[in-house]
């Protein structure tokens, strides 16, 4: 079981709505507990979170920092892919 957080990535060729910020990260767990557990620790609203494919909630830099602060596991690009993968496999 664990809380993940992606590496920041560039969020204007992904979406055509005005976000604020350009750069954002992924945050992901291996369950919805234990993903808005995390979510709750850091101060991030439960309006944020996005279920529509992969549960997660999209961090800024600052958000990320504090995630990571709270022992959230950093991962590569390669181990989001798969981790996101396995989700959607796992689900009905």
């Amino acid at each position: 079981m664990g809380v993940y957080v992606g590496p920041m990535f560039n969020t204007s060729p992904y979406s055509k709505a005005a976000w604020k910020w350009k750069d954002a990260c992924h945050l992901l767990a291996d369950t919805e507990d234990e993903l808005h557990e995390l979510a709750d620790e850091i101060g991030l609203k439960r309006a944020w979170f996005q279920a529509k494919s992969v549960p997660h909630y999209d961090l800024t830099s600052s958000m990320r920092r504090k995630a990571l602060a709270a022992g959230v596991q950093s991962i590569s690009r390669w181990q989001e892919g798969e981790l996101i993968r396995c989700w959607r496999l796992s689900r009905p």
